[in-house]
C-alpha cells in the first residue's frame, strides 16, 4: 500500500489487482487491501459489507469448490476505478465450468479497495450454483 499522503498511479493499480486476484485463487487475501468500511457485492456471495468479513469471504470462495482459478486476461485502471476481466475456473461434483468474470472496484488514493463488484456471466453462473 502506498503511505496516506502517496496517490497511486493507474498502472501501480494495475499491478496491484493482478497480483490480488491471483492471489485469491490460491485464498490468500492481503487485508491491507481493503479499506475499513470495504464494500463486496458479487454473484457467488451477495453483498458482504466490512474489510474483515470481505476478506474471509475471499478466503472462503476458492475453499467451496474442488477447483478454482481466475486468471487475469486484461487489467484496466484510472484514478478512481480498476476493471478486470478474468477467465474463470471452477471444478464441482467433478464437472469443470469456464466462464468470463468480470470485477469492477472503486479504490481510494492508495489503493485500496473501498467497494467490489464481481459478475460471472449468467449462463455459467446457473451451471456452477447446480453444484
Amino acid at each position: 500500500m502506498a503511505d496516506a499522503g502517496t496517490k497511486l498511479t493507474p498502472q501501480q493499480k494495475i499491478e496491484m489487482a493482478r497480483k490480488a486476484i491471483e492471489g485469491t485463487s490460491r485464498g490468500e487475501v492481503n487485508p491491507e487491501g481493503f479499506a475499513r468500511e470495504a464494500v463486496m457485492r458479487g454473484s457467488l456471495m451477495g453483498e458482504i459489507k466490512g474489510r474483515d468479513a470481505v476478506v474471509a469471504a475471499l478466503k472462503k470462495i476458492p475453499t467451496m469448490f474442488e477447483e478454482f482459478r481466475q486468471q487475469p486476461h486484461a487489467i484496466l485502471a484510472d484514478n478512481d476505478h480498476v476493471v478486470a476481466l478474468i477467465n474463470l475456473k471452477v471444478k464441482s461434483g467433478g464437472k469443470t465450468v469456464e466462464a468470463q468474470q468480470v470485477m469492477v472496484v472503486h479504490t481510494n488514493d492508495q489503493g485500496q479497495v473501498t467497494e467490489l463488484w464481481a459478475m460471472i456471466e449468467p449462463e455459467a453462473l446457473k451451471q456452477i450454483q447446480k453444484r
